[in-house]
């Protein structure tokens, strides 16, 4: 009879031994789970297309492919723009935008910052207000305010266009299409224009014969008239004194009179300068005259 080997039947100890405990905990750590989850199939997944792309010729043609797509989609008919509508412009400031937008369509729409054309339209020293939009049709619409010519001012070479504030607009080689704006002239003329505007504001159509300002001394203004003479006034309240000439003129025509300058420098006291011939020469004569 066979003896029985009970040793056989012993159970097995059921705790795992500690390289197999220390593995199963970080197995369950949440960063390996996703990365055994997630990260492996993907590299699985991606493993196929890194190989491919090592190579630069298959990389450049997937390139041509992936740009063609997009052109393809960002340049259906929907999306096309064919022609520039430009409202609020004249001739010749029509004519600057066009230039420098340098667009040539028909052109997608996913190809235009809208943004960026409207800064460049608004770099243009003559456009005060810009707006760019889309319209329907396939129109690119742009909308912009237009600085209004106010003064000419007079360079030594040319002339520079100004508005009423003394911005400058654009130059200009004769007053040929100018011709119906008052001229300032003087070293500093165009950081006083709005003064000189009022000046001309009050002057208006009631002293015909002006010809145009000069700025002095970086602080105020001479009126220069047609016939020579000249009104000097004073560097505070202008206008004050423009309104007294009008006065002293509808009273007495002094401005008829042969007085070469008026001086209204001082508001209590104005001086006429009125030109002798003496020796060949043109001296002047001081007059006083008292408010």
């Amino acid at each position: 009879m066979q003896q029985i080997n009970f040793s056989k039947f012993r159970k097995r100890d059921p705790a795992p031994s500690r390289f197999r405990y220390k593995f199963s905990r970080w197995m369950l750590s949440p960063l390996i789970k996703k990365a055994v989850l997630y990260a492996l199939p993907l590299f699985i997944i991606a493993s196929p297309f890194l190989i491919y792309f090592q190579d630069q010729k298959n990389k450049e043609q997937a390139q041509e492919i992936a740009f063609d797509l997009y052109r393809k989609i960002i340049e259906r008919p929907e999306f096309m723009l064919d022609a520039l509508s430009i409202e609020g412009a004249s001739d010749s400031l029509n004519t600057e935008i066009r230039n420098i937008l340098g667009l040539n369509f028909p052109v997608s729409s996913f190809d235009l910052n809208l943004a960026d054309l409207r800064e460049l339209v608004l770099s243009l020293p003559p456009v005060e207000i810009a707006e760019t939009h889309i319209k329907g049709g396939g129109i690119l619409h742009i909308k912009v305010n237009e600085k209004t010519p106010a003064l000419l001012l007079k360079k030594e070479m040319g002339f520079t266009v100004l508005s009423a504030h003394g911005d400058y607009i654009r130059s200009v080689s004769s007053r040929e299409h100018f011709s119906n704006l008052p001229v300032i002239t003087g070293v500093g003329a165009e950081t006083a224009a709005s003064q000189a505007t009022a000046i001309l504001k009050v002057i208006d159509k009631k002293l015909s014969q002006v010809r145009g300002l000069v700025f002095v001394g970086h602080r105020r203004w001479n009126i220069i008239m047609t016939s020579g003479q000249i009104i000097m006034l004073p560097e505070n309240n202008p206008e004050q004194a423009i309104q007294k000439i009008l006065i002293l003129d509808k009273a007495e025509q002094i401005l008829s009179r042969q007085i070469a300058v008026f001086d209204f420098r001082l508001p209590s006291r104005i001086t006429l300068r009125v030109p002798t011939a003496n020796y060949g020469q043109t001296n002047s004569e001081i007059i006083g005259v008292r408010n």
